[in-house]
């Protein structure tokens, strides 16, 4: 079993020597400057300070998102305005719907009652036909 794990080792790379030798490659092909000013701490110019580097603006990028935030408040206000409006001429609306509806409804039973009377003296007649047929 030990020969398994020998020969199981020797086909596995050595990792850390090939990482060994990406990192003096690396040295070797970066400029000397290159070097120095990774391990030099960067320093920021006198006139700006960390919170001005947080506050920094890209003009264009500015501009785009004002853009976009004054048409989102613009879309918002016309939806409000719209909805509003609806609301308003729905409640006009429904005064003037309920006495048409009323008149309608009132229209439609003069027509329809005779004939939901009929059905109705049907259904009864069937109801007691049903009944005294199972009394006798």
């Amino acid at each position: 079993m030990t020969d398994n794990k020998d020969s199981a080792n020797e086909r596995k790379p050595d990792y850390d020597g090939i990482l060994d030798d990406l990192y003096s490659l690396q040295k070797n092909l970066l400029p000397a400057t290159a070097n120095t000013a990774e391990d030099a701490p960067v320093e920021l110019p006198e006139d700006q300070s960390d919170e001005d580097i947080d506050s920094l603006e890209i003009p264009i990028l500015t501009e785009s998102l004002n853009q976009e935030i004054d048409s989102e408040h613009q879309a918002r206000k016309i939806f409000d305005e719209a909805q509003h409006h609806l609301f308003e001429k729905s409640d006009a609306k429904s005064a003037i719907d309920d006495a048409k509806i009323n008149a309608i409804v009132s229209k439609l039973m003069v027509r329809m009652r005779p004939k939901v009377e009929q059905l109705l003296r049907e259904k009864i007649r069937a109801k007691v036909i049903e009944r005294f047929n199972r009394e006798h």
